[in-house]
């Protein structure tokens, strides 16, 4: 009886280290990488502000967008790709995975659950602007337009799970490097979003849809890239991953140069550098 009673109270002690532990820990994406898994109201609703500016310029309008340029429409503010199901693509769509996080606290528009299978109703631009102005389209932007912060959400989450998918092919050596990295520059809102922004604009690298390989070297250009391409230690966390940034991206047009299968890319370094430099008036 004393026995059992020792050691009740033994695990007892246990319990309560161990939930104090968890308690005060901070709370991080995983082991490893020093990134919070959740975000506070402000901190989502300032990411969402910033993509927003980034991707619609602020506009209403261009929450439902189709590019001249494009094959298809995006959507919300970070501009969620929905492709038509009559074309091959070699990209993901993001759109449907972002209306099935969204409709666990926002209800969607009827018809846009109602759709089964889930596919893209305007086959090219030009159908999509003659409904521009209709029920669908309309119904669809005034419910993103009240679930801006909820897409801040989603695109950190995407962030963090594909942070946490790269970062497992590091060694113990480049972890610690990355980590001296994140944490200062998570340290402030320019640096923060710079990282969410680099990872939604060229991948957060690390595998095998993000690198080119030419006369057996391996050239990565994602968000890992960048950060491991960066010294130690830099006076300014901001200012040395826009410049690592540059030369990633640098190299990467300079091998995709000598690659006869790819397309000329050094006419989209000005544009690219354009966005990099950015980071520091946000």
């Amino acid at each position: 009886m004393l026995y059992s009673r020792f050691y009740r109270q033994i695990w007892v002690k246990v319990l309560v280290v161990l939930v104090c532990f968890l308690i005060t820990k901070p709370v991080f994406a995983n082991e490893f990488l020093i990134v919070p898994v959740v975000l506070t109201q402000e901190q989502q609703k300032q990411l969402a502000l910033k993509i927003e500016q980034r991707e619609t310029a602020g506009k209403d309008n261009n929450l439902t967008y189709w590019s001249k340029n494009e094959d298809f429409p995006s959507f919300g503010i970070g501009h969620f790709i929905w492709l038509p199901n009559n074309q091959n693509f070699t990209f993901k769509q993001t759109f449907p995975e972002l209306v099935y996080f969204l409709k666990k606290k926002s209800r969607p528009p009827s018809w846009l659950t109602d759709l089964s299978p889930f596919e893209l109703p305007w086959q090219t631009r030009q159908e999509f602007y003659d409904d521009f102005n209709k029920p669908k389209l309309l119904q669809l932007r005034n419910w993103l337009k009240k679930t801006k912060s909820l897409q801040a959400e989603f695109i950190y989450q995407r962030f963090l799970r594909n942070l946490n998918a790269a970062q497992k092919k590091l060694s113990n050596k480049q972890r610690q490097k990355i980590n001296g990295h994140l944490k200062n520059l998570i340290s402030t809102p320019q640096g923060f979003f710079a990282l969410i922004d680099y990872a939604s604009f060229k991948g957060v690298g690390n595998n095998d849809t993000e690198i080119y390989r030419y006369n057996g070297k391996t050239v990565g250009w994602g968000l890992i890239d960048v950060l491991l391409n960066m010294p130690k230690k830099t006076e300014n966390s901001l200012n040395g991953f826009i410049h690592s940034a540059k030369v990633v991206l640098k190299r990467r047009t300079d091998y995709a140069s000598k690659d006869n299968t790819k397309q000329n890319e050094k006419k989209w370094l000005k544009g690219w550098y354009y966005r990099l430099d950015s980071y520091t008036k946000y």
